[in-house]
Formats: structure tokens, sequence, C-alpha cells
């Protein structure tokens, strides 16, 4: 006799599969890719305004160059002559704390902030006292400041989309703050940057702070597909050196 274990996500049988409940012919061709993974993840079918963030937030992660350590991995075994499939997993083994794990790090280091803050403290208040405490212990702040972006445009038109579709909660309004309450005390621009938004972000949407990561690694896959297509065109096994790399492609265009 075997144990029984349960799940909710799928169920399959023959000639049939239902995906939390609904048949996944059914929701082919009648809902987005970001709807199916909001779905999937969460168990119910998201709203419009769910939706339309989940899918920005799955454009905003899709490439950053061949400086990502991400893209020099899954190029790097690329060159080697292996399937896409195994360089992609390459690429994604790259994903950790420090590459495209800052938001997940954002969204709990925002939770326990605001587990912390005490009745009739304002949000300003306790950006101040939580940047006060960090610069004395020497800590950074995970999902602020970008090492190419003084003001990340990705940041820009996620915070906006949000704010439009009545998603920003009490996450985002903090992160800002504390944002300008970091480049004010530290005299230098520390804007939030794009992994810190899209933690305050699913933390306002109510997903587990993991989720970050794993919207970062499904939305990457895209990109480390492109980088890999481009480098088996290339010579094989070669030394790959993104300082090195040369940009050829379209210059910069207008959307049709």
């Amino acid at each position: 006799m075997t144990d029984e274990w349960e799940t909710k996500i799928t169920k399959v049988t023959p000639n049939e599969l239902l995906i939390r409940g609904y048949p996944l012919d059914d929701l082919i061709g009648s809902i987005t890719f970001a709807s199916g993974i909001f779905l999937i993840i969460r168990g119910e079918l998201p709203s419009l305004a769910e939706e339309k963030v989940i899918n920005a937030i799955l454009v905003s992660s899709i490439d950053h160059g061949v400086t990502a350590p991400s893209a020099v991995a899954a190029r790097t075994v690329a060159s080697c002559g292996v399937p896409i499939t195994t360089a992609i997993g390459a690429g994604i083994l790259a994903i950790g704390d420090y590459h495209g794990g800052a938001g997940e790090r954002c969204f709990k280091f925002l939770k326990e902030c605001l587990q912390n803050r005490k009745n009739g403290q304002s949000l300003q208040e306790l950006a101040a006292i939580t940047v006060q405490t960090v610069r004395e212990q020497k800590i950074r702040i995970p999902g602020f400041g970008h090492r190419y972006h003084s003001q990340d445009p990705r940041t820009i038109k996620l915070l906006k989309i949000a704010d439009q579709e009545k998603i920003s909660g009490v996450y985002v309004n903090f992160a800002q703050i504390l944002a300008k309450e970091l480049s004010d005390q530290s005299q230098k621009p520390l804007p939030l940057n794009v992994d810190g938004t899209i933690g305050a972000i699913l933390a306002d949407m109510g997903f587990e702070a993991s989720t970050a990561k794993a919207f970062f690694a499904i939305s990457r896959i895209a990109g480390l597909t492109a980088h890999i297509l481009e480098e088996y065109t290339q010579r094989p096994v070669r030394t790959i050196i993104p300082s090195e790399a040369k940009y050829t492609g379209n210059t910069k265009r207008r959307l049709p």
C-alpha cells in the first residue's frame, strides 16, 4: 500500500486536463499566459487589473543584456554545443539571491519593517528610522540602487501601471518613501530598482515572497532563449567576456 498525497493544482484523466478546475482546452485561446501563471499559482483567475500588472512584470524582466550572469552562463554553456534546454538550465542556475533575487529579499525586508511598525507611526517616520538603522549597521537594503541606472525606466513604468490599475498599496507606498529617505540620508541617488518594485507590487497583490524570484526566472527564460540561439551562430567553445560585446541590432524604434 502506498501513501496518498494531495494536490489542488492539476487533475489529469483520459481526454481531460483540469487546471485549478478549469478545462485546459477552455483556457487555450481564452486567457493570456500572464493570466495562466496567476491562475496556476494562486488558484483563481486574475482580475483585468491583476492580469495587466502581472503581464507588465513579466515583460519588465525579459532581459538585461549580455552582462547579466544568467546570460553569460547560458551563452558559455551553449557555446559547447549542448541542447537548448541544457543551456537554459545553466542560465536559470545562475539566478540566486544576488542575481534575480533582490525582489524576494526586498519583499521580505519591507514586510519585516511593516510588521514592526509601531502604532501611530507614519510610513515616513518608519522609513527614516529604518534607513538610519541600516546605515549605522552598514546594511544594504535589497531592491534599491542599480549599477547602470540612476533612474530605472522599468521601475517608473511598473509603478505607473500599478497605480493606474489600483494595485499599489502599503508595500509600494512604503518602498517609494524608503527610496527617497535612503537617497536623502545617503546624499546620493539610490532609487527603487525594478527588482524592488516587483517585490513590493507582488506583496501588495498577496503573493508569497519566493514568487518574486520565480517571476524573474519565468520571464528571463525568454531572454536566455534569445541569447542561446544567437550564441549557436558564433564560434563554438569561446571565452565570453561581456564587456567586449558590441551591440549591432536595431537602432531605437517606436512601437507601431
